[in-house]
């Protein structure tokens, strides 16, 4: 009778000791896996643009809170290319990146150095027009025959599922399509850039004439506040991002230092009209300019 007991226990025990490490290691792993999803981009971004590519079609998909938006382009369109490859239709460019290995990487250079846009994710398929997805279902389709990796792109499984159901969000009375170079001033506005309306000031710290307006227009693009574009006094390597006050906290700080990748510095107690202040490194020219 102890014999039985003692081993109905060890059971209890047994099971007990498994249901404490299943429940441990789904503990952790959701720990994990939040880190993650935070550290996704479409996790925080309130405008989230990509591109959708095609032999035949180009265009960009936005989206935010429960409004997308498409834009269109010629897909004969003909772009000055970044890293000194020339200029180029847009159908051809994720191609010809390609023959580095870097199609997807030239794509969205292309769209980000070239044409200033805030692109920061594409898909991609040979045969595929993208001009036929008109209905926002049709979108979820693009995401989910990308995780069964069907489409080309940069996007990670976790990527895909917020992007997934952040469309799941969208009100079809809220699509609208644009054409290029038509009816597109406010397409990249970010409402949360907008909001914040942080002034900032962009130098060049280079020796390259016209870095500094070509970062301008791109911060403009998203919505943000310039309230200076110059020369920088001393030539940097890596660009820099000063913030003053509370704005190192703010979402536009966060968006700036997604797209320019710069060392980044808090500074309080100087008396400047600029929240804060972008300074363009030898790194961002080398990005728009420097071969494979």
């Amino acid at each position: 009778m102890a014999g039985k007991f003692i081993r109905k226990t060890k059971r209890h025990l047994n099971l007990y000791f498994v249901l404490v490490i299943v429940v441990g290691v789904f503990f952790f792993a959701g720990l994990r896996y939040g880190k993650i999803i935070k550290n996704s981009p479409f996790w925080y971004f309130g405008r989230i643009n990509f591109a959708l590519l095609g032999n035949q079609s180009v265009s960009i998909f936005s989206l935010e809170g429960n409004e997308a938006r498409l834009l269109e382009f010629s897909p004969q369109e003909k772009i000055d290319l970044p890293r000194g490859f020339g200029e180029y239709e847009l159908r051809k460019i994720y191609q010809l990146g390609e023959l580095e290995k870097r199609g997807g990487q030239l794509s969205l250079e292309t769209f980000q150095n070239s044409l200033n846009f805030p692109v920061v994710g594409y898909f991609y398929q040979d045969d595929l027009k993208f001009g036929n997805y008109t209905l926002l279902s049709d979108f979820k389709k693009i995401i989910g025959r990308s995780i069964r990796k069907k489409i080309k792109t940069n996007l990670n499984l976790t990527d895909l599922l917020i992007l997934y159901f952040r469309t799941k969000r969208i009100s079809p009375l809220l699509f609208k399509k644009f054409e290029y170079r038509s009816e597109m001033d406010d397409f990249f506005k970010d409402e949360q850039i907008r909001r914040e309306a942080l002034a900032v000031e962009i130098l060049n710290g280079t020796q390259h004439q016209g870095l500094a307006q070509k970062a301008a227009e791109l911060w403009e693009n998203l919505g943000g506040r310039i309230i200076r574009v110059a020369d920088h006094s001393e030539q940097l390597s890596q660009s820099l991002l000063i913030a003053r006050g509370e704005s190192n906290k703010s979402y536009s700080y966060e968006i700036m230092k997604h797209f320019f990748k710069p060392d980044c510095r808090d500074l309080n107690g100087e008396e400047n009209r600029a929240d804060m202040t972008l300074i363009l490194g030898d790194d961002y020219w080398k990005n728009m300019t420097e071969k494979w």
